[in-house]
């Protein structure tokens, strides 16, 4: 059973965390899912040689042209198993495409926090506590608006270096 992402992980460990449990599970189910193709495969290949024998070995007669005809069912509906296999392994294809999304949006997230971080939070601000009360009471009441200007400037300058780095490449 997959692991409860914790409540006071980050989000984007959160999203990392999803991405690798949900790899790990698709695996096994293809594991499964080619079991059951080689049981079809068998099937076919069974159903193919009891035609032969049968069409080889028996006279003619309305009784093998029936027992012909139920083991041609029996490969049709293994085609079929075999049609619907090929279904699965495209939805898992399309599971995983999702998965390395989820894992690129937790890196990016993870990038973007980290970078915000050390251009946003001035380096001898960063390992003090929480304010007290009075620190919060004596504080100007334009300080949120100017640490968001701040907030939105280091963003944008990340999104641009981002873009630079995407066209060079």
């Amino acid at each position: 059973m997959p692991e409860k992402p914790k409540q006071d992980q980050p989000i984007p460990d959160q999203l990392i965390q999803i991405a690798n449990e949900q790899e790990g599970g698709a695996e096994r189910v293809i594991s499964q899912i080619e079991v059951v193709q080689s049981s079809f495969e068998e099937i076919q290949n069974l159903a193919r040689e009891c035609n032969e024998l049968l069409a080889h070995l028996l006279p003619p007669s309305e009784e093998r042209d029936n027992l012909i005809t139920k083991i041609e069912e029996i490969n049709l509906h293994a085609d079929n198993g075999m049609y619907n296999v090929s279904g699965v392994f495209d939805l898992f294809q399309y599971q995983d495409i999702v998965r390395q999304k989820l894992e690129k949006v937790g890196h990016r997230l993870i990038d973007v926090s980290e970078y915000i971080q050390a251009n946003l939070v001035p380096k001898d601000e960063a390992t003090k506590h929480a304010p007290s009360g009075r620190d919060i009471l004596e504080r100007e009441g334009q300080s949120p608006d100017l640490a968001k200007d701040d907030a939105d400037s280091v963003i944008a300058e990340f999104f641009a270096k981002i873009r630079a780095q995407k066209l060079a490449k």
